[in-house]
């Protein structure tokens, strides 16, 4: 009767065993499936946030040329003014997805002033290059509104950077270089 209990007890302990592993197997499984996804995540994040603040500084020191120095041709127009454009727009729209809404608007802004600034420098093409009637835009429209460019410009560059480098980190760099 005895070897019975012996036997009872060691199968009970070997099942509980058993069932503790898999349990701790199942957390661990879990956390490292939890820390694949943020990492991948962050990773993600980053690069998109990275692409769209490169975007960002092209499409505004490209216009910032071409609004002080306009282009000559139609097609040094779409090469160097109109495609910077269109890769902030794409970037914003991929990046948009990590951004909440208060930060989405301050892109759109910003999309809103390039747009403004793409149609001034558009329509300071000379006329031969210009087949259109210039004086029927509105001044608005035809000279570059730099307040509202440089402004926006800036407030989406302060925001990628708090967002790409923010304060916490930069404080723990300064204390690994002091050491």
């Amino acid at each position: 009767m005895n070897e019975l209990w012996v036997a009872v007890i060691t199968g009970f302990f070997t099942l509980g065993g058993v069932v503790a592993t898999l349990w701790f197997e199942n957390k661990r499984s879990a956390r490292e499936h939890t820390r694949w996804y943020v990492d991948h995540f962050i990773g993600d994040k980053l690069e998109n946030l990275r692409k769209l603040h490169v975007a960002l500084v092209d499409c505004h020191f490209s216009m910032n040329l071409y609004g002080n120095v306009p282009p000559q041709t139609l097609v040094e127009f779409k090469e160097n003014v109109a495609s910077k454009q269109d890769a902030y727009l794409r970037a914003m729209v991929i990046a948009s997805m990590y951004l909440d809404k208060p930060e989405r608007e301050v892109f759109s802004k910003a999309l809103g002033a390039f747009r403004q600034a793409n149609m001034a420098i558009w329509l300071s093409l000379p006329d031969d290059e210009l087949k259109v009637n210039k004086l029927s835009y509105s001044s608005e429209i035809r000279n570059l509104d730099w307040e509202r460019f440089t402004s926006t410009y800036e407030k989406a560059s302060e925001l990628l950077e708090e967002k790409l480098n923010p304060k916490s980190l930069r404080k723990i760099e300064k204390g690994s270089v002091t050491r």
